[in-house]
C-alpha cells in the first residue's frame, strides 16, 4: 500500500509535457497570471492514488485519528500506526496543508447551468484521470481553460462516489494559464463505464440513441427548474443515465429521436455511472434508430400452410438423404424446422427466391438447435450455382440466435441465399429457422 508521502515524493516537481499543447491562438489566449504559489507540482493521477489510499487502508499516526482526521503533508516524518479503513474512522477526507500544484483542462463548467458551482478538470496525454473542483461560488472558470489549481487548504474527498477537491477558490487557488485548449473525447462504449477508468472524463459515444420512452420529451423540467434522469442505450441494450438540471440552458430543448454520437462528461453517484451533457450541439442523434430498417425481402413464415415448406420461389432440396424443411406452429407465429434421420446422411438446401440487392444490404436471421451433431451454414449466390459462405452466427444450443445484421456490400444485382443442414449418419438433430430479411439501413 502506498502512502502518502509516497505519493507526493514520486509528484515533486513534476511539470507535465502537454502543459501548453494543443490550444487554439488568438488574442486572448494567455490571461494575467495571479501570484498563487505553486509548490511541488503533483498530478490528478497522483491526487486519485491518495484518494484510493484513502477509501482502502493507510498508515497514519494515532493522533491525527483522536482528533481531527486532517492528515498533513509531513506525515513521512512521524512515526506510523496502520489503520485498515481511514474511511471509516473518519471520513476519507485529505486536506492539503503546504503549497502543491496541479495542472489539467478544464472539460465542463458550470456556465450553461447543467452542473453547479462546479467544474470538471482532466489531465493531458502524461495524467490519465479527471477529477471534479467543487467551487465556492459559481463561474469564473470555463471550458477550454488550461488552469493550475493550488492544493492549499482544499480537501480531497467524494460526493457520492464522485472524487473531488472541495472548497475551490477560483481566485486564490487557480492560476488561468492558457484559454480555449479544448479536449479531444475519449471514445468508448457504454459497457467500457462500469470499469471505473473514464470517471471525470470527456467521453463521446459512438453509436447511441435515448430510449423510445423519452424520445419528444424535454431533457429536463424548465418550467419547474426540476433535474431528470433519462437514458441512452446502445445496440446491445447496455444503458446508461444522462442526467440534465432544470438549470441548464437546454432542459426545454426535446430530446431527439436518431441514433448516433454523443459527448458528454461521465460522472458517478454512489454506485451508478451517469453523463453530462455540455450542450446539445454534441448530441449527433441525426441517424435511424436501431432496427429502423427498410426490408427488401422478408418471411417470417406466419403466413406460409403448415407441412413441407414451399413458399412461391423457395426451393427445399433434400440433395442427400430425404430430411425436409417443414412448417409448424410456435407460440409467437410459424416457424421452419428440420430434422435429420438416423439411418441416413442428409444434405437439405432450402433457398431463397431471387433478391435484388440495393447499396449497403444486410442479412439476418434467427436459428435454434435442439440436438447437437449437425450443422446449418447460411451462404450466397449471384448465379445460382456458386456458393460463398456467410459469416453469420448460427445457434450451437436451444436459445434463439441471431444472425447479426451480415453485411451484402460486396455484393450487387440479384442474389439467393441457401441454408445448408447437414446430418450424419446415426445423429437425429434438429434446426429451426425464422425470420429471414435482407434489408438496407
Amino acid at each position: 500500500m502506498k502512502s502518502i508521502i509516497k505519493i507526493l515524493a514520486i509528484a515533486t516537481a513534476i511539470v507535465p509535457a502537454f502543459m501548453f499543447s494543443g490550444c487554439i491562438q488568438g488574442k486572448y489566449d494567455t490571461p494575467e497570471v495571479s501570484e498563487v504559489p505553486v509548490g511541488d507540482t503533483v498530478t490528478i493521477t497522483h491526487l486519485w492514488d491518495i484518494y484510493e489510499s484513502l477509501t482502502t487502508a493507510i498508515n497514519v499516526r494515532d493522533s491525527l485519528i483522536a482528533t481531527d482526521c486532517e492528515l498533513y503533508d509531513s506525515l513521512g516524518m512521524i512515526d506510523w500506526v496502520r489503520y485498515d479503513s481511514l474511511m471509516a474512522a473518519c471520513g476519507g477526507k485529505y486536506q492539503f496543508k503546504k503549497d502543491h500544484s496541479v495542472f489539467g483542462y478544464i472539460t465542463m463548467s458550470d456556465k450553461i447551468g447543467n452542473i453547479y458551482k462546479s467544474a470538471y478538470l482532466q489531465g493531458g496525454a502524461d495524467d490519465d484521470k479527471a477529477i471534479n473542483l467543487h467551487l465556492l461560488s459559481s463561474g469564473g472558470v470555463y471550458e477550454g481553460d488550461y488552469v493550475r489549481v493550488n492544493l492549499k487548504g482544499l480537501v480531497l474527498s467524494d460526493y457520492s462516489g464522485m472524487i473531488q477537491l472541495d472548497s475551490v477558490h477560483v481566485d486564490n487557488n487557480i492560476v488561468k494559464l492558457k484559454t480555449r485548449c479544448f479536449l479531444e473525447p475519449e471514445l468508448v462504449d457504454i459497457e467500457n463505464i462500469g470499469t471505473g477508468s473514464y470517471v471525470g472524463k470527456l467521453v463521446k459515444f459512438r453509436k447511441v440513441q435515448f430510449q423510445q420512452q423519452y424520445v419528444g420529451q424535454t431533457y429536463a423540467d424548465k418550467e419547474g427548474q426540476k433535474t431528470v434522469n433519462t437514458y441512452i442505450e446502445d445496440e446491445l441494450g447496455n444503458t446508461m443515465i444522462v442526467r440534465t438540471s432544470g438549470y441548464a440552458n437546454f432542459a426545454g430543448d426535446t430530446i431527439p429521436a436518431g441514433s448516433g454520437s454523443l459527448v458528454a462528461i461521465v460522472s458517478r453517484y454512489n454506485t451508478e455511472y451517469q453523463l453530462f451533457i455540455r450542450n446539445t450541439n454534441e448530441v449527433q442523434l441525426t441517424g435511424r434508430r436501431f432496427g429502423d430498417v427498410d426490408e427488401i425481402f422478408e418471411n417470417n413464415f406466419d403466413a406460409s400452410p403448415a407441412g413441407e415448406f414451399a413458399d412461391a420461389g423457395w426451393q427445399n432440396n433434400a440433395v442427400q438423404g430425404s430430411a425436409k424443411w417443414i412448417c409448424q406452429a410456435a407460440t409467437d407465429g410459424n416457424i421452419l424446422s428440420i430434422s435429420g434421420n438416423n439411418g441416413e446422411q442428409n444434405e437439405t438446401w432450402l433457398i431463397t427466391p431471387e433478391i435484388a440487392l440495393q447499396a449497403n444490404s444486410y442479412l439476418s436471421f434467427k436459428t435454434r438447435m435442439l440436438t447437437a451433431g449437425n450443422t446449418l451454414t447460411a451462404l450466397i449466390s449471384t448465379d445460382g450455382t456458386n456458393w460463398i459462405q456467410l459469416p453469420a452466427n448460427i445457434a450451437s444450443s436451444t436459445d434463439w440466435a441471431i444472425s447479426g445484421d451480415v453485411s451484402l456490400a460486396q455484393y450487387s444485382g440479384n442474389i439467393r441465399i441457401a441454408f445448408k443442414f447437414e446430418s450424419p449418419v446415426g445423429v437425429a438433430g434438429k434446426y429451426f429457422l425464422d425470420e429471414v430479411k435482407v434489408f438496407t439501413k
